[in-house]
């Protein structure tokens, strides 16, 4: 059985990575497990010829239960060369039958020490700082600060007299340095509830079968915080057949079961579109053909782009709304057009409507009018700036803000949006950004906690709630910036999120966060 605690170790050791303080527990009075040794070769050949081979030793004769559960975890890290064989030569028949070692992958520092120790009973437990969990659908759950991985292991000799396990965890534990070595971080594409827009979704996958764990992930669904977002045309019975995923010249060939076809032309070109836009992020892959029995699917819908060309950088300049820099700048609008000459923190809508803060008021100057007006105020005029937070327009014209700490939508004409029954009331916020396609969101409550959550929508695009929260660790408490399939929306190498009285920078739809693997899909506000 293994476990993940959040009890603080006797001793820690701090990990500076990225910039960010990750804690890695150690039990003191253990036994300590070698994390490196020397080359091995072993008598297991490796599935993928083209995979770097890594070998380990099998079981020594007359080992001790300690030796075999060391022996046992360093093959397990090195199963991806060899399926594992070697791995289980350490575990009775019974219990090689029943493992699966990527049933769930642990994570943990490499750069600490696995500790083993051997109670008086005979039984082994392994422990070491946690960094996170993979799952078997390929979503990554980061440990929260001083979690430590915890696994038993029960050991009996067998008809020869010798030791090996017959209990002990489902998956592996894997040291973080191999993780991208064995692992990809690719997205998953869904698509939104009025099926124009793709969802990424980040997820990790082995990399020996890569495109057919991809479109497996597809046919598995969103996972449950971003389900209510989002839409498939994949068939609930949709399946692979054994053929699964081939790939000759770059062209990748999907063998889905006859009960996988969507039916209609429309349905079909949208599922061969989510199928198409996953799997070309695979560098191998540049085409894609999709077959339900021996049925082609055609082609793909024309989509937005997962990462659309958005223009240039919104921003002030004199008192005026522009776009772009140097000889491209244009004016969105003027100061004349404001009513104000200190306008701040502009927006600019999928609908050409530009918004603007000017103290404590939210400005709007749709695109076929010469004058703006007040949609949006909060507290005492007098008071000046700090009651509205940066506003951002969605493509469904809809612009969300922070006012005074609390999220609120509002539409060009100054109606708010209800956020019925919604988990967000009464909770105040210091940070919250919108995805690209307008379906996701990302929160910071007051107390640091992070909180991933959908956009529920009528078929107006009226925003009507928010689904069930996702929460992660805040920043600084765990590698949240380490973990790209634990922040689904988010850039894995910023973290930045629109706050109460920051100082204006470049605002609004014309900058997205740059990251590669489909993860720039947030708007950037400007450095803070």
């Amino acid at each position: 059985m293994a476990s993940v605690s959040d009890r603080k170790p006797a001793r820690r050791h701090l990990l500076q990575l990225g910039g960010v303080s990750a804690a890695a527990a150690l039990l003191g009075s253990c036994t300590a497990l070698p994390t490196s040794g020397e080359v091995h070769e072993s008598d297991v050949a490796a599935r993928d010829s083209s995979a770097l081979i890594q070998t380990a030793p099998g079981p020594a004769q007359d080992a001790t239960p300690e030796e075999i559960v060391r022996g046992f975890l360093r093959a397990a890290v090195a199963g991806f060369s060899d399926d594992f064989d070697t791995a289980r030569k350490f575990l009775s028949q019974g219990a090689a039958d029943q493992w699966s070692p990527l049933e769930v992958i642990e994570i943990y520092s490499g750069s600490t020490e696995r500790q083993i120790t051997v109670a008086s009973d005979g039984s082994v437990t392994v422990t070491a700082g946690s960094y996170g969990r993979l799952g078997s659908n390929g979503v990554m759950t980061p440990a929260r600060q001083d979690a430590l991985y915890e696994g038993a292991y029960s050991l009996a000799k067998n008809s020869t007299g010798q030791w090996r396990i017959v209990q002990l965890p489902d998956g592996i534990l894997l040291p973080y340095g191999r993780l991208t070595q064995h692992f990809a971080a690719h997205s998953l594409c869904f698509l939104s509830r009025d099926r124009s827009r793709f969802v990424p979704e980040l997820r990790w996958f082995p990399r020996t079968s890569l495109a057919r764990a991809l479109v497996e992930g597809l046919i598995g669904g969103p996972s449950p915080w971003l389900a209510s977002a989002t839409t498939s045309l994949m068939p609930r019975n949709a399946g692979l057949t054994k053929e699964g995923v081939s790939i000759k010249d770059q062209v990748a060939t999907v063998h889905l079961t006859s009960e996988s076809d969507p039916g209609s032309s429309q349905g079909r070109g949208l599922l061969v579109a989510q199928v198409e836009q996953t799997l070309t992020a695979v560098g191998e892959i540049s085409e894609v053909e999709v077959l339900a029995g021996a049925t082609s699917l055609g082609q793909a819908q024309d989509l937005p782009a997962l990462v659309p060309d958005v223009g240039g950088v919104i921003g002030m300049s004199g008192g005026a709304v522009v776009r772009g820099t140097g000889t491209t700048r244009s004016t969105l609008a003027t100061a004349q057009a404001l009513g104000v000459d200190d306008a701040r923190w502009p927006s600019l809508g999928a609908d050409g409507n530009v918004y603007a803060l000017s103290d404590s008021s939210l400005l709007c100057l749709p695109r076929d009018r010469s004058a703006a007006s007040v949609i949006l105020s909060v507290g005492d005029p007098s008071a000046g700036a700090g009651g509205l937070g940066a506003p951002v327009a969605d493509r469904h014209g809809w612009v969300w803000l922070l006012a005074e700490g609390y999220l609120t939508a509002v539409d060009a004409e100054g109606q708010r949006a209800v956020l019925e029954d919604s988990w967000v009331h009464g909770q105040e916020l210091v940070a919250f950004d919108l995805s690209v396609e307008s379906e996701r969101l990302a929160l910071r409550r007051s107390d640091g906690t992070v909180v991933l959550a959908a956009v529920l929508r009528d078929d107006s695009g009226r925003p009507v709630g928010l689904g069930d929260p996702l929460e992660l660790p805040p920043p600084g408490e765990a590698q949240a910036r380490e973990w790209p399939g634990a922040l689904p929306p988010l850039s894995a190498s910023w973290w930045r999120l629109r706050r109460r009285g920051c100082p204006p920078g470049p605002a609004g739809p014309g900058r997205r966060l740059g990251d590669d693997d489909g993860r720039r899909q947030w708007r950037r506000v400007g450095d803070r």
